[in-house]
């Protein structure tokens, strides 16, 4: 199931906005992917060892559901394997998902 398009025009806008706040040239690149009803966000950042390799790891993920009308916020382990998120406010409007995500109050997803 595809997102609505008024829903993908959202989710571009406003994780384009957080890419490109939080991406610093040569050391962190941030960046989504819609598939289907889900947008993830992941990072990227140089290996130490060579620095012309870079690594990407996701960071979360935000799923729409038709029939609610709401996002879905998840995070992803060490083991990236992708989990609730654990506050219960992980089913609201995609743009206080991004602001939690953002603002990260657990530390969940930002080193």
């Amino acid at each position: 199931m595809a997102l609505p398009e008024t829903e993908r025009h959202r989710a571009d806008k406003l994780l384009g906005q957080l890419c490109e706040r939080r991406t610093i040239a040569d050391q962190v690149k941030l960046q989504y992917e819609t598939r289907g009803n889900r947008v993830t966000l992941s990072e990227s950042r140089p290996l130490f060892i060579d620095p012309a390799i870079w690594n990407e790891i996701k960071i979360a993920q935000f799923e729409y559901s038709q029939e609610s009308l709401h996002w879905t916020l998840y995070w992803y382990d060490r083991k990236n394997r992708r989990q609730p998120y654990p506050t219960g406010r992980n089913k609201d409007t995609f743009e206080k998902l991004i602001l939690e995500v953002d603002s990260d109050p657990t530390g969940i997803f930002w080193e």
